[in-house]
């Protein structure tokens, strides 16, 4: 079908990421087609060597396709990510999505580009007009990451606790992250099982960038929905001034002829025979005077 939203995932590690991208994509209510992309998909094991970080050196945590974890340089998977981003740019999709916490600049993109790392510190910041205490996870030691946003300037009180690996150890979380109010779990690579797991031992909210992230992403697509609605009711309305010979029906399948559907999709989409399409779209093409459907479509996008 036409106009399914097409979404780029990019993770900084490996792809795919079957344990963070379905949970994304089973969170939206309308459907879309997900392609994956990793920043290090080309580096097999036995480079993988090439990726060890030197001491003090600035790193992030990151999932291989093989399901492992591995610590790697920040300088690395920063670079490949800006050129992977650069190269889905030219590919027309709807939006990229950055499905991993940690980079804070120097990606710009055509496309929207949806940032774990922005999207989750945005959604913190709102937190500021809030008097709440936060406790704020985080999958590796972030000292270091000197452009990063400090999160004590957004809000009033908050304790940031490092959970080394995807899951840590919950006891000692829950000792550290007791007397806050609200816990944000800030990386992908948290699950909804394990948030559960310290709210279970903490008594607290926890909300995971996951989640986050999701939510975002859903009201992106929902507003780029609305506009495409409104786009095609105002075309709907030119078409119908410009064409009074057309009868209604003609103007409903000229219109999903300029849209990009089949003759099969349209008879699907309002309930008339393929046959009948085929007559339809016949008529049209010789009352505008079309000797082709690009043709059509021309005329169509000139009104």
């Amino acid at each position: 079908m036409a106009q399914i939203p097409r979404i780029a995932f990019v993770t900084i590690g490996q792809s795919p990421r079957p344990d963070i991208t379905p949970h994304l994509v089973n969170k939206l209510n309308i459907p879309i087609i997900a392609d994956e992309f990793g920043a290090l998909d080309d580096v097999e094991d036995i480079d993988a060597e090439l990726l060890t970080t030197e001491p003090n050196q600035i790193s992030f945590h990151t999932r291989f396709r093989n399901g492992d974890y591995r610590i790697v340089p920040a300088s690395v998977v920063k670079q490949r990510t800006i050129s992977l981003c650069a190269r889905l740019d030219d590919e027309n999709y709807d939006f990229i999505v950055l499905i991993s916490t940690g980079l804070y600049s120097g990606i710009e993109t055509k496309t929207p580009l949806l940032h774990a790392q922005t999207v989750v510190e945005t959604w913190m910041q709102s937190l500021s007009m809030v008097d709440c205490r936060v406790g704020i996870l985080h999958p590796i030691d972030w000292n270091g990451h000197d452009d990063r946003i400090t999160h004590g300037t957004a809000i009033r009180q908050s304790v940031n606790y490092t959970m080394p690996g995807p899951s840590g150890n919950i006891n000692d979380i829950a000792k550290g992250l007791k007397d806050c109010d609200l816990i944000v779990m800030h990386s992908m690579a948290y699950s909804g099982q394990v948030a559960r797991r310290v709210s279970a031992q903490t008594g607290k909210p926890v909300v995971t960038a996951r989640r986050i992230l999701a939510g975002t992403l859903q009201m992106q697509l929902d507003s780029m929905a609305d506009t495409r609605l409104r786009g095609q009711k105002e075309l709907a309305i030119r078409m119908a001034q410009a064409y009074p010979q057309l009868t209604q029906r003609e103007l409903e399948v000229a219109k999903n002829v300029v849209d990009g559907l089949s003759n099969k999709e349209i008879a699907r989409k309002l309930d008339i025979s393929h046959r009948t399409v085929e007559i339809h779209r016949g008529r049209v093409m010789k009352k505008l005077d079309a000797s082709s459907v690009s043709s059509l479509i021309r005329q169509v996008l000139m009104l």
